[in-house]
């Protein structure tokens, strides 16, 4: 009677334990490429850092309608515009970014060298850059694009782009691209000379945050943007140069963003434009394609507002990658 009893409990027991949910993993920060390149890094050298303001956005779904048929549930799209910032604002927001890095790297102990010597160096000194800001269209996404106003410190300027800091095409992002790889070869050798490696720092800094519903299962889409100061994951990165062309690098893995009243958002869709969907989508209903819903809103940043959490959000992400390189090294 009592063995029975104790094989009772030991089973129950047994039961629960594994009933019992296991905790999720932690999303790591941080995603790391070339790990060993980045061991023995202490002396640096900044060559680049560049922010890429995000100043228009196009987020977009669209419903397949699964087995039902292809297209019925319409697409959503969203076009947003960042709007009351002035050049001026983001030179200086990039440039204390600049400043907070050098101040990060020291107090976790690299030896960050002049940059004189760098931007001196006659390798670098013959490779041509552009004048800040320039404006690109890149891809953020399967069916999003967007407008960026990069923006180099004014202590890294001209403004140099290495390949795959930016997914863009055409004869505009060629000629900088085509520098910024010239400048990458520079920047290597000059390590292999002084035993300094290079640090470069690009940043995707965004105004909005969007929730996307759709996919080729469902039968409706739609699309959500509100106002969201966030550095963009992936993208945002620091890259070390090292000689014969060894580099690594660590990049968010996840959005960094900082939390406030940022924004006054604004619908910014014309009479003319409303009337044309609607008119639209009679149509495609009549035609059994379905509807496609189509806004325009415009972000306009608060004075003041916008560039104090803007340093904040840097100075975030600045810390998250500096405090993985500095257990990498």
């Amino acid at each position: 009677m009592k063995s029975g009893a104790s094989a009772a409990i030991m089973a129950a027991a047994v039961v629960f334990a594994c009933a019992v949910p296991v905790a999720a993993k932690e999303a790591e920060p941080v995603k790391v490429t070339s790990a060993g390149n980045l061991k023995g890094t202490q002396r640096v050298t900044i060559g680049q850092f560049t922010i890429g303001f995000l100043i228009e956005r196009k987020d977009s779904t669209k419903a397949g309608g699964g087995l039902t048929g292809s297209g019925f549930g319409g697409r959503s799209t969203v076009r947003s515009t960042l709007a009351g910032y002035t050049p001026q604002e983001l030179q200086q927001i990039a440039d204390a970014a600049y400043d907070d890095m050098v101040r990060q790297l020291a107090a976790s102990g690299f030896e960050v060298m002049d940059r004189a010597a760098l931007h001196a160096y006659p390798a670098l000194a013959r490779v041509s850059g552009e004048a800040a800001p320039k404006e690109m269209t890149t891809i953020t996404g399967r069916d999003d694009r967007a407008k960026v106003l990069f923006v180099s410190a004014s202590q890294t300027q001209p403004l140099r782009l290495m390949a795959g800091d930016v997914a863009a095409s055409g004869f505009g992002a060629m000629g900088i691209i085509m520098a910024g790889t010239q400048a990458s070869g520079a920047f290597t050798n000059y390590a292999k000379d002084t035993g300094s490696r290079v640090v470069n720092v690009v940043y995707y800094l965004d105004f909005a945050k969007s929730d996307e519903y759709g996919g080729w299962f469902r039968n409706s889409s739609a699309v959500q943007v509100e106002g969201s100061l966030a550095m963009m994951p992936d993208q945002s990165k620091l890259t070390v140069i090292g000689p014969n062309y060894k580099s690594g690098a660590v990049a968010l893995a996840q959005p960094v963003a900082v939390g406030g009243d940022f924004f006054e958002k604004a619908d910014a869709m014309s009479g003319g434009e409303k009337t044309s969907n609607a008119i639209g989508n009679v149509i495609g209903l009549l035609g059994g394609v379905g509807t496609n819903s189509s806004q325009k809103f415009t972000f306009t940043a608060r004075p003041g507002v916008y560039a104090q959490g803007a340093r904040q959000l840097v100075t975030e992400a600045n810390a998250v990658l500096v405090g993985k390189l500095a257990v990498l090294r």
